[in-house]
């Protein structure tokens, strides 16, 4: 399976230029797309219901979207609805169907200087020998204690997520319509994608992965081609998995040439 995390800045290229085609395009052929910073009616974007525009664009792909922040959106024309949502978050699209997903809110310590809100959004998707769980999160951009606090969810909800299970288990006492079938297993093997917001030499990944202590294995050492950099110079976009999907492991690169965003999307393949 071909992965990509593409952190896509609301849609803004580095020439300040607001196009979700690029977008599309720079990531059409994955067989799983993570994207982060997609958002919902804001105005710096043009009001725009990002992920319903990116489905449009990408009419093979199943997704889901995860907002982190969520405010109430103004009705800015007549006949506009008076519900709608001014969100931001993270969003999974797949070319198979995801088969169930969560949202989960990650910790923000009160010392950070911007303390907003962040998420990792998971899902369930049929692979080609079996299901994956995924993750498309995007972590605290100005605190370092706050990442390492955020690192440290994402290793607790792994070693819980096969024992607590998703989002039912077993069956209702009383039915009621409640008996949606059988609930998908959460697999142990997981891909984990964003944007970190720290680079391998930072202390972040050194006090986790970079020690080994971590449940997850960085891709890029065993299987990335070239510098790996992803915004500024810094590899701080990564892909995470679990030890079991090392061997499968098959590349990984960035694409240099994207220019929707501030970001460049880093691709990996997987036999998963």
């Amino acid at each position: 399976m071909r992965f990509v995390t593409y952190n896509i800045h609301f849609g803004v290229g580095r020439d300040g230029y607001h196009d979700l085609d690029r977008i599309a395009g720079a990531v059409d052929g994955a067989d799983v797309i993570a994207l982060q910073e997609v958002e919902r009616f804001w105005p710096r974007s043009g009001m725009v219901d990002q992920p319903v525009e990116l489905g449009k664009r990408l009419p093979e792909y199943w997704w889901v979207y995860g907002p982190n922040i969520d405010l109430h959106s103004p009705a800015t024309f007549p006949g506009e609805s008076a519900g709608r949502r001014r969100q931001f978050g993270n969003m999974i699209l797949a070319r198979r169907p995801i088969l169930a997903s969560e949202n989960h809110p990650l910790p923000r310590l009160p010392a950070s200087p911007q303390s907003m809100r962040r998420g990792a959004l998971e899902a369930v998707i049929t692979g080609e020998s079996q299901a994956v769980r995924v993750v498309s999160t995007h972590l605290c951009y100005v605190s370092a204690p706050t990442r390492i606090a955020q690192v440290a969810e994402l290793e607790r909800r792994h070693a819980e997520a096969c024992r607590d299970g998703g989002g039912w288990t077993g069956e209702h006492p009383h039915g009621g319509g409640w008996q949606l079938g059988s609930e998908p297993a959460m697999p142990r093997s997981v891909v984990v994608l964003g944007d970190f917001n720290f680079a391998p030499g930072d202390r972040e990944y050194q006090t986790s992965i970079g020690r080994g202590t971590s449940p997850f294995v960085d891709v890029w050492p065993h299987a990335g081609t070239g510098s790996g950099a992803t915004k500024d110079g810094a590899r701080i976009d990564q892909a995470w998995v679990t030890s079991d999907l090392v061997p499968r492991l098959r590349a990984a690169w960035v694409d240099g040439e994207a220019a929707g965003s501030d970001h460049q999307p880093l691709w990996c393949d997987i036999d998963a």
